[in-house]
């Protein structure tokens, strides 16, 4: 009995067995895959597990597109596809489940599966190809819808019917269209937002092909993913930001609108030039404002003006007081030795109100006494929101900036409360140079941004080439910390000094943006040298 309890064998938990990691696979198909002459009701396929389907609706395609999306079911290890419309005669059909089909214990998927049949005697062959990058960055367009539509059709089928065939890029912004038909196409591609298979217009992207392609003659095509300007221009909203301002938002960027307002100070577009600040008198419940559109077209606005002594609730987004509320390029410990100093306001001043000997600027070098620091005070404009103290700063010194109450004041009983700033500038060898050849493909205008590593443009030049110039341009950056910086080129075919993008209607494309991917690196109190040929 001891040689028996000892011989017993252990008790050990069931594993289950090897884990399945491999994907269905298609034992039958009725009818047969790329079957001819046949216009099924129903389809069915037979594979060799329990399958199921998964986002069936988006991975789904069907190409050329039916009138009515085919009823798709899983049922054990089978697949059915049932049609409701009498199929187009001699056309080749192609089902792409994308990754929808998969095994029921682990969910592997079949990827990329397709089931090919005719109703003609023929399999269609053509293949056409190509890759979408975004006009902006030119990365590649991911996940855009890719629709091939009759190639005599009007532009305007992208807005209301879906395309006959269609496909989505992949990560790299790649597609390919097989099972082609002989005949030409118009190519379009959409960054479908709301998957309707439609254009929506301009609160999506598009990327086209002005002429029609043809399969047998294209190799590989390239397109550009950009955002249209609307065609019409709008009011979004108005809203008041403080007493005395009011800001009006536009859905694109104005170009000859022009406003008239009772009591009006001042109007100032901000720098994308879709939103218009207007700095009134404060002096009426009501704001009548009237807006002109270079196309004739006029708005009124009649604006409700927050009381000064309103509650909060009632003044809705005005948070500020009816004061000068003073802003500086001066706040922080370090400032740039080259820097001028500014003063922002929230509400105009005419410069002949403004007590200068109010604004102190004082200078201390190493352990010698502080002495007064004279400038001349610059106005931006006529009212002004901003002033410039024009003046040198000097390397490696501590200054203090203050200004006294009342220094700046108006007609309106608008003053400012007293501020102060302390800072220490820095010295040249705190800062990188950079000498920079560019080699264009053309002698055209560019523009061409410098940028830092967060993407924000440190520095903009316009560089225009002439028909008599050389393609080279060097370029001197100076005074830049140190750090990663990138280079852009803007082709301004027009010679607006900005980027347009296109137009689809108008069949014409972005301007052309070159990018340099590589990084330049920048250290402290170095200067470097770096070419770049522009493509």
């Amino acid at each position: 009995m001891l040689l028996l309890c000892v011989r017993c064998a252990q008790i050990t938990p069931l594993t289950g067995g090897k884990k399945d990691t491999e994907a269905p696979k298609l034992l039958k198909a009725v009818p047969a895959n790329a079957s001819l002459n046949v216009q099924p009701k129903t389809i069915e396929l037979t594979f060799d597990e329990y399958i199921t389907l998964k986002d069936v609706m988006n991975q789904f395609v069907i190409t050329p597109q039916t009138k009515q999306f085919p009823e798709i079911e899983a049922s054990g290890k089978k697949v059915k596809i049932k049609f409701n419309e009498t199929l187009l005669p001699n056309t080749t059909y192609k089902l792409s489940f994308g990754n929808a089909i998969v095994d029921l214990r682990e969910s592997n998927n079949l990827p990329n599966f397709e089931y090919v049949f005719s109703t003609g005697a023929t399999i269609d062959s053509l293949k056409l190809r190509g890759t979408i990058e975004n006009a902006t960055d030119k990365k590649a367009a991911a996940q855009v819808l890719v629709g091939l539509y009759p190639a005599a059709s009007a532009d305007s089928i992208i807005y209301k019917e879906k395309p006959l065939y269609l496909i989505r890029t992949d990560d790299q912004g790649r597609f390919a269209f097989s099972y082609l038909p002989d005949r030409a196409f118009k190519i379009v591609g959409i960054k479908d937002q709301n998957k309707n298979l439609l254009y929506d217009g301009s609160e999506e992207q598009v990327a086209f092909v002005p002429q029609a392609v043809d399969p047998k003659d294209t190799t590989e095509i390239r397109m550009r993913l950009f955002k249209e300007i609307p065609y019409k221009s709008f009011i979004k909203r108005h809203y008041s930001v403080e007493p005395g301002r009011v800001n009006i938002a536009f859905n694109k960027p104005q170009s000859g609108t022009r406003v008239k307002a009772d009591g009006l100070i001042l109007a100032r577009w901000n720098t994308l030039g879709d939103t218009l600040s207007l700095y009134y008198a404060n002096r009426f419940d009501t704001l009548t404002t009237f807006v002109s559109y270079a196309t004739g077209k006029t708005d009124t606005l009649y604006i409700r003006i927050p009381a000064e002594n309103a509650k909060a609730s009632e003044r809705g987004s005005v948070k500020k007081a009816n004061s000068y509320i003073i802003k500086s390029n001066l706040e922080g410990a370090s400032i740039p030795y080259f820097l001028v100093p500014e003063l922002q306001l929230n509400f105009p001043a005419y410069h002949k109100q403004v007590k200068q000997e109010s604004i102190i600027l004082m200078e201390k070098k190493g352990t010698a006494p502080a002495t007064v620091k004279s400038y001349t005070l610059i106005a931006d404009s006529e009212p002004a929101l901003s002033f410039t103290l024009q003046t040198e700063l000097n390397a490696e010194c501590n200054y203090t900036l203050t200004v006294l109450d009342s220094a700046f004041t108006n007609d309106y009983k608008r003053l400012n409360d007293s501020t102060g700033y302390k800072f220490h500038t820095t010295t040249p060898d705190d800062y990188a140079g950079l000498s920079m050849k560019l080699l264009f493909p053309k002698k055209e205008n560019y523009i061409v941004l410098l940028k830092n590593d967060k993407g924000q443009v440190v520095d903009r030049r316009i560089i225009e080439l002439s028909l008599t110039s050389t393609a080279e341009k060097l370029i001197a950056y100076k005074n830049l910390l140190p750090g990663n910086y990138y280079i852009e080129a803007i082709e301004d075919s027009n010679k607006n000094g900005q980027f347009d993008t296109g137009n689809y209607f108008l069949h014409t494309q972005p301007e052309i943006i070159f990018v340099n991917s590589g990084a330049i690196k920048l250290l402290a109190g170095w200067e470097i040298e770096n070419e770049w040929r522009v493509q």
